[in-house]
């Protein structure tokens, strides 16, 4: 990760993590973060014709937290499973804030978000430096503490392409200050691809135009297709700062459920995500083994 004392990329151990993280991200700069912010694509695209057929496939199942002696929600519209990201783009280095939330599989230690949220979008792979998710954040609240990144996977599409149609990310996770995996801390969603573009969905996230991003809101509705592209549509009207919160199938009131996409964009008060194909699941199990 980006160690910002030595001015360089480098390799550490998760208590240099944690230490990088903390000393970087103060309250400061926690408050001077920027909403991420990125716009739905046009309505005409490289995307297949015809709509998918057939039943989601589940690649993971949702897990509860398991160390931390909690639940996964506080009430039915807070989880802590979900939470915010922050990061520093190598572009101008500027903090940003996103969100996310963590997914269950066998590391226990998988984030998901918006591709836009760790790397550079039609660049050369440069991804985010600083790079931290902080599940449960409620007004500077931390309650299951901060997961630095280790490692990112996403598509090409995004990384070379810019195509937003691919603006995902798989992000493995160092443990927190007190060693508990993000899954065991916070507990973990699970995982569905494929299925029908019309699902009904609870989309949580940190929009900044929704109480300065300090707050985790949701929206819920039947999504629909987005126009001639392999993505969905809910109009929540989510501002920067939601990207990368997940679109959730099933949500139980334990704060858990089933992601089936993450917030991209807004174009004319409509959200966009993703539509999560048998590509996303690959980029999924080339993560969900991996560990610092």
């Amino acid at each position: 990760m980006w160690d910002e004392s030595a001015r360089a990329e480098r390799k550490v151990s998760p208590a240099e993590a944690q230490r990088i993280v903390n000393e970087y991200w103060t309250p400061e700069r926690l408050a001077a973060a920027k909403p991420a912010v990125a716009t739905a694509g046009p309505t005409k695209t490289n995307a297949t014709t015809s709509a998918p057929t057939g039943k989601a496939a589940t690649a993971s199942a949702p897990a509860a937290p398991t160390v931390t002696g909690g639940p996964s929600a506080q009430d039915a519209w807070f989880s802590y499973t979900n939470g915010k990201i922050y990061f520093v783009d190598p572009r101008n280095n500027g903090g940003y804030q996103c969100s996310g939330s963590a997914v269950n599989s066998a590391s226990k230690s998988l984030v998901v978000t918006a591709g836009h949220c760790a790397v550079v979008g039609g660049g050369n792979g440069q991804v985010m430096r600083n790079w931290v998710f902080i599940p449960g954040y409620q007004r500077g609240s931390e309650p299951r503490g901060r997961f630095a990144a280790y490692w990112f996977h996403y598509s090409t599409g995004w990384s070379v392409r810019n195509d937003w149609q691919r603006d995902f990310a798989w992000v493995v996770t160092y443990a927190n200050s007190s060693g508990q995996k993000v899954v065991n801390a916070a507990g973990g969603h699970g995982f569905r691809y494929n299925g029908s573009y019309s699902r009904y969905v609870h989309i949580a996230g940190y929009p900044g135009n929704r109480d300065g991003g300090e707050v985790q809101w949701y929206c819920w509705g039947t999504t629909d297709r987005w126009p001639s592209a392999n993505a969905y549509r809910l109009g929540c009207n989510f501002g920067g700062g939601a990207s990368g919160g997940p679109w959730l199938e099933n949500y139980q009131p334990n704060g858990l459920g089933y992601v089936i996409s993450a917030t991209q964009g807004l174009l004319d008060g409509n959200n966009s995500g993703p539509y999560y194909d048998s590509h996303v699941n690959d980029v999924f199990n080339n993560a969900k083994n991996q560990t610092p």
